[in-house]
């Protein structure tokens, strides 16, 4: 007997987009466990599937003169009514009805089918958005429920949590929305779950992929993106092309292309910055907005470097709440610390590129003495600079007066370390103290110069200069 699903079978595609294979296989198998439920073995069944979606079910049976089994036997004169040609001893295929399989035969192929589509249904969305697995699409809020949203995604509903949401976006239940695939899995309980998010970096490079060919095309390629959703985000580019400029083609003429993609993160701040395998360069660059007026690498090895600043940058490269100098942290992979030139001088730390100036343009007099202000530039080890400046001894002269006993108290001072400063400091500083003894004597003598007269009357000691006498009041000539 044939079975025709062409009408059932298309439905099912248009509406669940089930492969049409997938479809008949699973039909064949509930055949095959009905077929064993009422006869108790599937070992003489055939199916065959003709063009489109019909099958063909058949018993295989011998042809006998006496039947002793009807399910592997048959008649020679009900072999003659399917096929005239039929002989004892052939084999032959009898048309099978499924019908006769019996109520709960057919009850649990159903159930078979119902449940194998479900599976082959929960697969084919699960494939689909595998497939589709950090990629941009689109879908509707269908509704939020504990700062969870529910995407409307088609055929499925995508989770958007609140964590994946980026903080200063809004949201409306049946709002077209653009979100990033960012997990596709089944669970313990074989049921499937899509992730979505607006806040992983890759949500913005899809977006800028989307805005900018360049990219898209691997003209420009993206080096590194950085993002602190809601406030701002970075991103090194660079091209291997000479004549093509990375962040000119990213941004656009006046900003349209970038603009489209500050538009869709609701006016979250994007920098575009060139990628440079020169580590100071590369830095600079990150810092922007600040305008950077020198890069200092401290430590090659542990990458760590400092950024000076003018006073009125500095604010910018730190940023609001310390975010721009994070994300720049991020980017370049370096611990970058700012300071003013201010700042730095005071802590010893640029001063070697101080000195070096000094000495480029410094007389060629040979015996001129060169001053000597701040302890990088004192003979001592590096141990006690160290030292000196962590204990926030900066310059020479705060180091005037003290001992050797007052170094051993200072932090990270051994008693040779004080022994070798306070040599040095004995050996090579002189104290200058004014001679104040001197300078009273000289005012003494100057005032002993002075003539004095006394009163004819009282005796009261008077200067030249007065003519009545402050005891008595006679006025009197010299």
């Amino acid at each position: 007997m044939k079975l025709d699903l062409t009408e059932q079978i298309k439905e099912i595609q248009s509406n669940k987009g089930i492969n049409g294979e997938l479809i008949m296989r699973t039909v064949e198998e509930a055949i095959k466990k009905a077929y064993l439920k009422y006869y108790g073995t599937t070992e003489n069944l055939v199916i065959r599937n003709e063009d489109d979606y019909l099958i063909n079910i058949f018993s295989k049976k011998d042809i006998v003169e006496n039947v002793e089994d009807d399910l592997f036997e048959i008649t020679l004169e009900e072999a003659r009514r399917i096929n005239k040609d039929a002989d004892i001893g052939d084999s032959m295929l009898v048309p099978c009805n499924p019908e006769e399989f019996g109520r709960i035969a057919i009850y649990l192929a159903k159930q078979i089918i119902l449940q194998r589509l479900k599976e082959i249904e929960k697969n084919s969305i699960f494939s689909d958005f595998k497939s589709k697995q950090g990629e941009l699409i689109i879908g509707y809020i269908q509704r939020i429920k504990n700062d969870i949203m529910f995407i409307d995604l088609g055929n499925f509903e995508g989770i958007l949590r609140k964590t994946d949401q980026s903080p200063h976006e809004t949201y409306q239940v049946g709002e077209r929305i653009k979100v990033l695939v960012q997990e596709v899995k089944n669970n313990k309980q074989g049921n499937l779950s899509v992730s979505l998010t607006r806040r992983n970096p890759d949500f913005v490079r899809k977006l800028i992929e989307v805005e900018i060919p360049e990219i898209y095309d691997k003209t420009i390629q993206i080096f590194k993106i950085v993002r602190e959703a809601g406030y701002r985000t970075k991103i090194a580019v660079f091209s291997s092309k000479d004549e093509v400029d990375p962040v000119g083609a990213c941004v656009g003429q006046k900003g349209n292309r970038i603009q489209n993609v500050i538009k869709e993160l609701e006016g979250e701040k994007i920098d575009i910055l060139k990628y440079s395998s020169d580590p100071k360069e590369f830095i600079k660059n990150a810092m922007i907005p600040a305008k950077i007026e020198n890069v200092i690498i401290i430590d090659t090895d542990k990458k760590k470097a400092l950024v000076i600043v003018d006073d009125s940058q500095l604010s910018f490269a730190i940023g609001k709440r310390g975010l721009n100098i994070k994300l720049a942290n991020e980017l370049t992979d370096w611990e970058i610390e700012v300071k003013t030139e201010v700042q730095a001088i005071e802590a010893g730390i640029i001063i070697d590129k101080i000195k070096e100036a000094e000495e480029l343009f410094k007389s060629s007099d040979e015996d001129s003495e060169d001053s000597i202000d701040y302890i990088a530039d004192l003979d001592v080890s590096q141990a006690i600079k160290e030292a000196l400046i962590e204990n926030s001894i900066n310059k020479i002269e705060d180091l005037i007066g003290l001992t050797e006993e007052d170094f051993t108290k200072l932090k990270g001072f051994s008693i040779e370390m004080a022994k070798e400063l306070a040599t040095y400091i004995e050996e090579n500083f002189e104290v200058v103290e004014e001679d104040t003894e001197e300078n009273n004597n000289e005012s003494e003598d100057e005032e002993s110069e002075e003539v004095i007269y006394q009163c004819p009357d009282c005796g009261t000691n008077i200067s030249e200069d007065t003519k009545i006498c402050p005891n008595c009041g006679v006025e009197f000539e010299e």
